[in-house]
């Protein structure tokens, strides 16, 4: 007698999936609850992944959280990224490793799987609160269609969830648009342009405008805004003198950072003139920032 044949359901096919990589550290219950919140705006279940031997306290602590866990072999970021290479895995999380709030950025082995995963990857600080919902988001964004391109769909998503989502953009001095005498009016019609060119998929925003380095006026908006997530589209160059945006937001963000890799490096600038750097006006600087 043959055996009746078992029908394999493809991977495509499949329930999406946010994968919650757990470690025997402080961060795993918090890798867990942040997974469930991102899950929730993905309409995706929540998979807890462990790479290593079998660990009765994470075993626990993903029954606890209503999640299933899978032990897998091999070191962490080769097996990771083969986890995540599934096609139903939208989105994985991490804890930040070797990390002290304000005072490191995140251990190598997650730095590299930032650098080489796809994907969109959470990356959960230290004393990140646990069980607590996302309700707000910051999108920083550089003015780029790459970055815009890589943050529509999460940014539709949160839209769709009716998040408060806070668009940040920070003008270096020598860019600043160049405007006539009638700023309020000008700089309003400016970002109506920027958020519909940059952020069409939110239905409603709010924009914050700075001018400066943006690593040094980000996480200020962060604190101001009291945002829950921070999503950042990048290049995954980790090179010296580059990602000073993430590298600064996985040191010091008090927040779960989503990265979500960009592809291409196409700049789409707002048709506004840039004027040369020795013609800043202190005036036009103020109001951009207001």
């Amino acid at each position: 007698m043959t055996a009746p044949s078992v029908m394999q359901v493809p991977d495509s096919l499949q329930a999406r999936k946010v994968v919650a990589a757990i470690a025997d550290d402080a961060a795993a219950r918090g890798v867990l609850s942040v997974a469930g919140a991102i899950a929730s705006l993905y309409s995706a279940t929540v998979e807890a992944v462990h790479v290593g031997e079998a660990h009765a306290g994470l075993a626990a602590l993903a029954q606890g959280a209503g999640v299933p866990l899978r032990t897998v072999a091999g070191r962490p970021v080769e097996a990771l990224t083969h986890v995540a290479a599934a096609e139903s895995v939208v989105a994985m999380v991490i804890g930040a490793g070797g990390a002290t709030a304000g005072k490191g950025p995140a251990d190598s082995a997650a730095m590299a799987l930032l650098a080489s995963l796809e994907k969109p990857i959470a990356v959960v600080p230290p004393n990140a609160p646990v069980a607590r919902a996302i309700e707000s988001m910051l999108v920083p964004l550089d003015g780029t269609a790459a970055s815009a391109t890589a943050l529509q769909e999460i940014v539709a998503l949160a839209s769709d969830a009716e998040l408060d989502i806070v668009v940040a953009h920070v003008h270096q001095e020598p860019s600043l648009p160049a405007f006539s005498d009638h700023l309020p009016h000008e700089v309003r019609a400016w970002s109506d342009e920027f958020i519909a060119r940059y952020c069409p998929s939110a239905s409603e925003v709010t924009l914050e405008l700075r001018v400066g380095e943006p690593h040094e006026h980000l996480l200020d908006i962060l604190r101001r805004s009291g945002c829950d997530l921070v999503a950042l589209g990048w290049s995954q160059d980790l090179a010296r003198g580059r990602a000073a945006v993430v590298r600064r937001m996985l040191a010091e963000s008090p927040v779960p950072v989503l990265l979500t890799p960009a592809v291409g490096n196409s700049a789409l600038t707002l048709t506004a003139a840039a004027p040369a750097a020795d013609t800043a006006d202190p005036e036009r600087a103020q109001w951009m920032s207001r």
